[in-house]
Formats: C-alpha cells, structure tokens, sequence
C-alpha cells in the first residue's frame, strides 16, 4: 500500500510537472497566446496594453510571395514581432499584373490592411492607380499619425530625391496629407543606394564551348553574333531540351537590356537631340530598337513567349538552364538553390558591360535620392491602424531592423562589436538552403517593409564571412557602379505648363511602351514601323512637342536641370 501511495504521489508530480512545461511551451517565444493580451514585457505606469491583431497584408509584386515563409504565423521573426506589437499578418502576393490587381481592390473595395505596391511616379502606371485611390479616399491619411511613430516619419523624408519629394510622393493633389511611405530607400547616403546589377547573364558553359569570352561582349551587333551562334550550336537545358539563345524574366522583364545600345544616361522624360529637347516617346531610337528587337524574334534569337511568361514559367525555364542569355537582375536567389547546386558548370556570367549610345557602361543611374520606389499605403477601412503603424515602426527600429535581417540574437546571430555575426552552424544551414533562411522569416521583411536603410552599410558583412553568391553579386557591382547625377529631373518643369492637365487626360490611356511590343509582333516591318509611327503621332497630337519646347525654355532659366 506504502508503495502505491508512493507512486500515486510521484503521479501527480509528473502531472503537476508536464502541465508546467506544456503551460510554459505554449507562452513561448514565437507561440500564439491563448490569452487575450500579448506579453510586451514590464509595462510603464499608464502604458498602454497591446492587445492581438490580426491584418491582411498584400504584396502587389508579380512573383513577390517567392520570399513569404511556409509558416507566415509561427516562424520566429513573426513570432517575435507579434510579442513586440500584437500583430499577425496573414500574407497574400500576386502572380498577375500590378496594375490590374491595384485597380481591382481598388473597384471592388477589398483593399488589405496593408500593401506594399510599385510607385515610380504619379503619372503612369501602378503609382497613376495608388494617386487617383489616395485622392477618392481609399487610402488612409497617415499624417496624424506621424508624430506618434517616429521611424515611419522618417521613412518619409529620408532618402527620398528631393524633386520627386515634391511632386510625387507628395504630390500637390494630396493637399498635405501623407498616404505614402517609401520602401527600399538608402539612408541619406549615397553609400546606401542600392546596387541592382541589371544586365545580361549569359551560361558559363555555352560562352566556353563556343570560345567566347563574356566581357568581348558588349555592344549590339556583338550580342547579335553571339545569339546566332547559340541557336546555330544545338545547346540543350538540364532535360536535354534544346536552349532558348535569349528571354526574360516574367512579363517581358527585363528585355530594356537587350536594347543597351540606344541608351544613356538620363533622369528625365526628355532628350538632347541635335540641339534640341525632345520628349522620348519622339526619338527616332525606337525604330532602330524595334527592328533589332524583330530580327532577335523572327530569327529565332528570342522567347516568342517572353511577355507573356508568369513568374512560374519564366523561373522554370531560369533554373533549367533553358535560357542562354537573360536579360534582368542576376537572379542569384533563386539560381543558387536549383541550377547552380545541379549544374556548376552553367553558371551565367555578366556580358560586357554593354555599352550605351554615348560608348560608355549600361548601369544604374541615380539621383542623391531614389526617385520612384515601393511603398506601403493603409486602407481607409482598416479596423486598427495603429497597429499596422506599430508594426512598420517597429520593424523599422534599430531593433526590429536586427530582427528582419539576422533574426533572433543568440539564436541566429551574435553581436561582435557592435557588427551582428551569424552563429556558424546556423550560416551554414542558410547558406546550404537558402530555404530555411526564407522559412525563418528572414527575407520579406527587408524587401517590402523597411526603408531609409542599408544593411550593408549599417553592418557591412566581413570579408570572411561572405557567400560565394555574396561576392558575384558584388563582382557584378564592381563592373556597374551606380551613375549619380545631382539635377533636379527636367520632367517636372512640363508640370509647370499650362496645359501639362490637358496633356495627362490625352496619354492617360495610351500606353507607349505596349504599343511598342505589339509591334514586336507585327506580320512585317513596315507594319511594325507603322504601329510605332502611329502611336508617337498620337502623343504628338496629344502635345508633347509644345510641352517640350515649354520644358526647354524652364530649363534655360535655371542651371540645375538634368535631362
């Protein structure tokens, strides 16, 4: 009996014992709580209680779910900022286009919580849908809020250039009220602008059998030998298929970089032709840029499905090495893991530089500030928005920065003198699979949510410490650094003319550059030729050539306008 009694008692311990450490797990970092309220730690006299909060959260980017994790709730950066803020995001990206999905929320009144969006200016496209929402009322007015999340203010005047400060982001029509706040903006320096190696990547392997070298290529009628001589080579893809000689990423993009040679430098809407100002819809470029484009087409030099790939389709034919040249970003994520790890021998390398119209390098080219960015904007309808703003803030703090890049501290990294440093074995699993990276939480949030900010420059990563991926992406900027040109664009002194309004209602449904790819398509080239005529003389009747003789005579005034 003695001894039943003993174990009868050393039972309930047990019991005792495992409903703690049950208790204990579910209250654990990166849990759901049960309870009504989030452990934000000690809490100041009169601090207010965060209490959880569920937002919807859209990323309006084609293809831009690639870095959400598997686990958007529960994987340990979610986890550790719903402790910090009480919110859950329940994420949703897009396979379409920007646009159209924009102006479907937009119609139907089902605008997210959140969303981040393209918006290059205010005038066209994804950033022409955001404007016309925020000035019906759509969006959320954000500036009472300002003084009250300090790192959300500063996302909205750092690192933005000054004269799209002015007109776009907060552009006269929003009377004051701030609806925008930039994403993926430097710091003030121009250190921290970001580096986004646009160019063409060519396979390893097809550049060695035919005894080319990447760098002999950099001008138009090269690439164009180069091209012929891979459809002519009978090269084949992982599966034995036979290789495309070029293509793009989805929807076309980005296939400005097969056409390097009619470019150059410029920040505004307006060129410098034989000493005059022409706006770029007019240049007699795009009839040599149209019929190159054809020749690569009929000539089977070129994806025929290229704009209309999906992002599935188009990283398909990526990472099966269907693609003897692409043309867009290095696309290191999502090479790494898939073609490079199974066929080292293909992986692509940077042609040229190709050269622009003036012979100098193709590269990035950027004001102080950057001028059109993603942004984040709020529904008018959100339920809680100071919750959707204590979450931005947050990740936008110093400490909430950390997390979105490197985790959670003693976990995933440690600090050495002030540098955050991977745990070993940690970066070698992320570096192995870059999957359980994204799984942690650990790539969507700098991409979509975090501004006025450089990892790079804040906590430059040791040379030792560097992926190989780390330092071709770095290679890369090496080639093409960043073009700054410190003028105000000339593109917003035509804001100034007195019919620029008329002008905007005339173009608002034209669009030049779908014109111009239809055109690709035309059954001849006189055809092609003629399509392209008819939609430069349709900007003309809508204009554009007043407006730019308008923008000359602004520009003469003053000594600080870039073209």
């Amino acid at each position: 009996m003695r001894k039943n009694k003993r174990r009868s008692v050393l039972g309930m311990i047990l019991i005792a014992l495992l409903l703690f450490v049950t208790m204990t797990a579910c209250t654990g970092t990166g849990g759901e709580k049960e309870a009504g309220t989030v452990d934000t730690g000690p809490k100041e006299s009169g601090t207010e209680e965060i209490k959880p909060v569920t937002l919807t959260f859209l990323s309006a980017w084609n293809g831009g779910g690639a870095g959400f994790p598997q686990d958007q709730e529960n994987n340990p950066v979610a986890g550790q900022i719903r402790e910090k803020t009480g919110v859950t995001l329940k994420l949703e990206s897009i396979t379409t286009s920007e646009v159209e999905k924009l102006n479907t929320i937009f119609a139907s009144g089902t605008v997210p919580d959140i969303v981040n969006a393209p918006f290059w200016s205010t005038t066209g496209g994804e950033g022409q849908v955001i404007k016309k929402a925020a000035t019906e009322g759509q969006l959320l007015d954000l500036t009472p809020y300002l003084d009250k999340y300090p790192n959300v203010k500063r996302l909205v005047t750092t690192g933005i250039a000054k004269d799209f400060a002015e007109f776009d982001l907060n552009s006269p029509e929003f009377e004051g009220k701030t609806y925008l706040i930039p994403t993926e903006t430097p710091d003030g320096t121009p250190e921290s602008i970001h580096n986004w190696n646009y160019g063409l990547f060519a396979r390893g392997d097809i550049l060695k059998a035919l005894n080319v070298k990447a760098e002999d290529i950099d001008t138009q009628e090269e690439l164009y030998d180069l091209l012929v001589k891979i459809r002519d080579g009978g090269f084949k893809d992982i599966g034995g298929k036979p290789v495309i000689p070029a293509g793009t990423m989805w929807n076309g993009w980005d296939y400005g970089q097969f056409l390097a040679g009619w470019t150059d430098y410029t920040i505004s809407d307006f060129r410098e032709v034989d000493g005059k100002l022409i706006h770029w819809t007019q240049t007699k470029d795009h009839e040599a840029r149209l019929l190159y484009m054809r020749k690569l087409l009929t000539e089977g030099l070129f994806d025929l499905e290229a704009f209309n790939n999906t992002s599935t389709t188009a990283n398909e034919k990526l990472t099966t090495g269907k693609l003897a040249v692409f043309g867009a970003q290095p696309m290191l994520a999502d090479l790494q893991k898939t073609l490079y790890k199974t066929n080292p021998e293909m992986q692509y390398e940077l042609l040229g530089p190709m050269k622009n119209k003036s012979g100098n390098i193709r590269t990035q080219v950027e004001k102080p500030g950057r001028s059109g960015f993603p942004v984040l904007f709020l529904s008018a309808d959100i339920k809680d928005p100071d919750a959707a703003l204590r979450y931005i803030d947050y990740v936008n703090s110093e400490e909430g920065r950390l997390l979105a890049n490197f985790g959670i501290e003693g976990t995933h990294y440690n600090m050495e003198n002030g540098i955050p440093q991977w745990i070993a074995d940690v970066k070698k699993q992320f570096d192995d699979n870059p999957d359980l990276k994204r799984d942690a939480g650990l790539n969507y949030l700098p991409g979509r949510f975090i501004g006025a900010f450089s990892s790079e420059v804040t906590w430059p990563t040791p040379e030792d410490q560097k992926t190989e991926w780390q330092k071709l992406e770095e290679s890369f900027s090496a080639r093409m650094p960043i073009k700054i040109i410190d003028k105000v664009s000339a593109s917003y002194l035509a804001r100034e003319w007195p019919k620029y309004q008329e002008y905007i209602d005339k173009t608002s449904s034209l669009n030049f550059d779908e014109e111009f790819k239809k055109a690709f398509f035309a059954a001849s080239d006189e055809e092609a030729l003629n399509m392209l005529h008819s939609v430069q003389e349709k900007f003309r009747a809508a204009g554009v050539e007043e407006m730019a003789e308008f923008v000359a005579q602004k520009a003469a005034e003053r000594d600080d306008v870039g073209f």
